[in-house]
């Protein structure tokens, strides 16, 4: 009988043991979540200005290298700056004569033009712009 008696005394003293999750390692919890979660928005926030920017410029380039294709097939170039637009996107074409040989015994004037492109435009409020450049031979006579 003694027996019994220290056996019910001992699971007196032992403490019940919680399942659950105590308040402050929730508010622990949602912290990190939340922590972690604003880096993330921050991160994809930076991507998507990156691709907007690199859309951008692809099409920018697209347009300069149309520009400048149309004057690379020109049978004749004049000296002097031109302009247009297209879509968003606003060009200025400068032609240069560098340098003219002359011929004789062919009878024709080679002309070496310099072609330059830029293409210019408006992204999130500020100015872009991209130039390409390339020169063109052309001969007269």
């Amino acid at each position: 009988m003694i027996f019994f008696f220290l056996q019910k005394t001992e699971n007196r003293k032992q403490k019940t043991v919680s399942t659950g999750f105590s308040l402050l390692e929730v508010l622990v919890a949602t912290a990190l979540v939340g922590l972690v979660l604003v880096v993330l928005l921050r991160l994809l926030s930076a991507s998507w200005r990156a691709q907007e920017a690199s859309v951008g410029q692809v099409q920018a380039l697209m347009v300069a290298e149309r520009v400048l294709g149309e004057y690379l097939g020109a049978r004749e170039l004049k000296a002097g700056h031109y302009g247009g637009s297209q879509g968003p996107f606003a060009y200025r074409v400068n032609l240069y004569p560098q340098y003219e040989v002359n011929y004789p015994s062919l009878s024709k004037r080679l002309t070496c033009f310099l072609i330059q492109v830029t293409v210019s435009w408006e992204e999130r409020g500020q100015a872009k712009s991209m130039g390409l450049e390339t020169a063109r031979v052309v001969s007269k006579g």
